[in-house]
């Protein structure tokens, strides 16, 4: 790992999905570039949990790249952070650093001098810049660092091919994120012992996760219909197949899912950057907060359009009940669940989406 000029580097891994690392990836390289600092990505092996991606290989399938450099600039490095480097000069950045307004107050300190810089970046869903930066102008560059990335001749045939036979500017990129998430949340549910009832338990880290990245079916609905008025067609994105399944009732002959697209075999990354980059080509991208369609915004300037500030507090409520199973939990459980969800869901004012208070979560939960 020897330096080949004098400049320090920036450092950035995530341990997740494509979307997360990639974003993580181009927001550092574009502070580096903006601090004129070079930038060195560990790119490890990833956590069962999110896929079965085994490192730096896997990036090399979808860079056109035979190893893991991109000239003096960018560093990809196949490993953890702590197989190169002391664990002790390791600083993991806070969970807000993706608040550009709280990682203000960081850059100093991040531009080092003889040696790297201690902090690993860790980034949320960006912008990050630096303290007087304009976030636009920097979401500018980033965008162009990434349109600089040599992307596999595979995919970009194959986004090509799907344009000229869908014209991905007349759709509107639909995205329904459930399957991670939910997975997780109903396994605690129907699995309840009484430490699920204590802050950082699984049941309650998820249960805010569900409110943070999923949505309620008639939230979309009420999203999609204006467009499809414009003549827009939908172009569907999940993790969960069966998710598609409002949207076929609904609008049969509007929706095409870009699981069905790919005109060549694709292995699991190539089709995750396949569906980013189809995405990212669409009319509008319409979904809750998610690395993946966040990468994809990033890619082609478009804004994400919440869909949870469409929804209801009822509907948010219905859709969490009916996605752990509510109804199924026993007596214990169901009791053990509505304690941790009337506590998130008050700590966080529903995220700021409603004014609630604890009778208020009672309520609708016992409405919904």
């Amino acid at each position: 790992m020897q330096p080949t000029s004098s400049r320090p580097y920036l450092l950035c891994s995530r341990k997740d999905g494509t979307g997360a690392r990639l974003n993580n990836l181009i927001w550092t390289w574009r502070l580096a570039h903006a601090s004129g600092l070079r930038t060195l990505c560990f790119w490890p092996p990833m956590d069962p949990y999110y896929g079965q991606h085994s490192g730096v290989g896997d990036l090399v399938d979808v860079l056109a790249l035979t190893t893991g450099d991109l000239g003096d600039e960018l560093r990809i490095i196949d490993g953890r952070p702590t197989d190169f480097l002391n664990p002790e000069i390791l600083r993991p950045m806070p969970e807000d650093a993706c608040d550009p307004a709280a990682w203000a107050y960081a850059p100093g300190k991040l531009r080092g001098s003889k040696a790297p810089p201690s902090v690993v970046i860790d980034s949320g869903l960006g912008p990050l810049v630096m303290a007087g930066e304009d976030p636009e102008t920097a979401t500018q560059e980033a965008r162009a660092l990434f349109a600089g990335l040599p992307l596999k001749a595979r995919i970009e045939k194959s986004v090509k091919a799907v344009n000229k036979l869908h014209a991905l500017d007349r759709l509107v990129a639909v995205h329904v994120r459930a399957g991670d998430i939910v997975e997780v949340l109903r396994g605690a549910c129907h699995g309840f012992t009484p430490e699920a009832l204590e802050p950082g338990s699984v049941l309650d880290r998820y249960t805010e996760h569900f409110f943070r990245g999923c949505a309620p079916p008639p939230a979309y609905i009420r999203l999609v219909r204006p467009y499809l008025k414009q003549g827009y067609g939908l172009l569907f994105f999940s993790d969960t197949p069966a998710a598609a399944e409002p949207f076929e009732r609904r609008f049969p002959y509007k929706l095409v899912k870009a699981s069905e697209l790919a005109p060549v075999p694709l292995t699991e990354i190539q089709r995750a950057l396949f569906e980013i980059m189809l995405m990212s080509r669409c009319h509008a991208i319409i979904g809750a907060k998610s690395m993946f369609s966040n990468l994809a915004s990033l890619i082609g300037g478009k804004p994400v359009e919440d869909v949870r500030r469409h929804a209801s507090p009822e509907e948010f409520l219905r859709a969490y009940k009916r996605a752990i199973g509510f109804s199924e939990l026993a007596p214990e459980a169901r009791a053990g669940v509505s304690q941790v969800l009337v506590r998130k869901l008050e700590q966080n004012r529903l995220l700021g989406m409603w004014n609630t208070d604890s009778e208020d979560v009672l309520r609708l939960l016992h409405a919904a």
